[in-house]
């Protein structure tokens, strides 16, 4: 792990992750930890260390993708802050589209902001993935629009089998920046997946 991923973990560590207590999951299952990434994504340094991790995500599939997107709104500030951080190092991921959880009801009625023309190869990115439903759940609306999805990642894998879904579902790369593994607060042992 290079020194901005050790400094950007380190920052994760302290300002999103809990445990110690039973905390209940946007599936509305339980778990002994829980990562509320927000946190970092509302902090400067940490917003921007996490922009060069995704741009280095970008990097490494087969194919550099044109756009960036995710569900709202756990893929909003990733977006953002790749897009902006994109257009400063002359790379061409500068284009970020957002699914909104319902069609918006008035105006030009969207469920995706910032659509963008047909076979557009995206980066689709979550904050955390567990069981990967809400990573699902934008992906699927971005191939209905027919976006091409060339690689999945997310800030934090809780290791609880949705990145390994994704993969089978999609076809394509899988990526997070850190897994549960790599923090060493969670208790050796301590389930992935979540706590009944």
């Amino acid at each position: 792990m290079n020194a901005a991923r050790e400094e950007l973990r380190s920052l994760v560590d302290e300002k999103c992750l809990t445990v110690g207590r039973s905390y209940t999951l946007s599936t509305g299952s339980r778990s002994a930890f829980y990562f509320d990434c927000k946190k970092a994504m509302l902090d400067g340094r940490c917003l921007s260390l996490i922009a060069d991790a995704f741009l280095e995500e970008a990097g490494r599939l087969p194919r550099f993708p044109q756009a960036i997107g995710g569900l709202t709104m756990g893929a909003d500030f990733i977006v953002a802050a790749v897009i902006q951080r994109a257009f400063e190092t002359g790379k061409p991921l500068v284009s970020g589209s957002i699914v909104r959880k319902e069609q918006k009801g008035h105006g030009a009625g969207n469920t995706i902001e910032n659509a963008l023309p047909p076979g557009t190869p995206i980066l689709v990115v979550d904050d955390v993935v567990t069981t990967g439903s809400s990573t699902v759940a934008a992906c699927d609306a971005f191939i209905v629009a027919g976006y091409e999805i060339v690689g999945i990642a997310a800030l934090v894998d809780r290791e609880s089998g949705g990145c390994e879904t994704l993969a089978r579902k999609y076809g394509c790369p899988v990526s997070a920046i850190f897994r549960k593994r790599d923090f060493p607060r969670i208790e050796p042992g301590t389930s992935g997946d979540p706590e009944v």
